[in-house]
């Protein structure tokens, strides 16, 4: 993949039954759920008055030992071992769930660390197996 884009999966699941296959699809795929949060709580602990009917939550994936050889390797990747967040939320109009996740594109790495060849493949491999297994929601 050599730009960056938004892949977008629409589905009548709810945002909990999402979380729960995502969990269960990570370990299949080398994933750990680094975090699931709940954003509609966390804008409320900030005290932002948040839509009643609002379903928002990210998760991110991560593969523990291949972020930590990554980032040691070259120090300048810390920035990018992100790539693996979910999205998950409900539509106010369409009252779908969208999961959606940025997959960052080999042009982009380009620009942004030249030299490093690694990077700019791994990173959109690792962006087309989290497509892979949102696919399987």
């Amino acid at each position: 993949m050599n730009q960056s884009k938004i892949f977008f999966k629409e589905t009548n699941k709810s945002t909990d039954e999402i979380v729960k296959r995502i969990k269960e699809l990570a370990k299949e795929f080398g994933f750990i759920v680094r975090y699931n949060t709940n954003m509609v709580e966390e804008y409320k602990t900030h005290n932002v008055d948040v839509r009643p009917d609002m379903k928002y939550r990210t998760i991110m994936l991560c593969i523990p030992q291949k972020a930590y050889n990554s980032v040691i390797s070259n120090s300048k990747r810390a920035s990018l071992i992100m790539p693996k967040q979910i999205s998950i939320y409900k539509d106010k109009d369409t009252k779908k769930t969208i999961i959606s996740h940025l997959m960052i594109g080999s042009d982009f790495l380009k620009e942004v660390l030249p030299d490093d060849e690694m990077v700019q493949k791994s990173i959109p491999a690792s962006c087309k197996k989290v497509v892979e297994l949102i696919k399987l929601i």
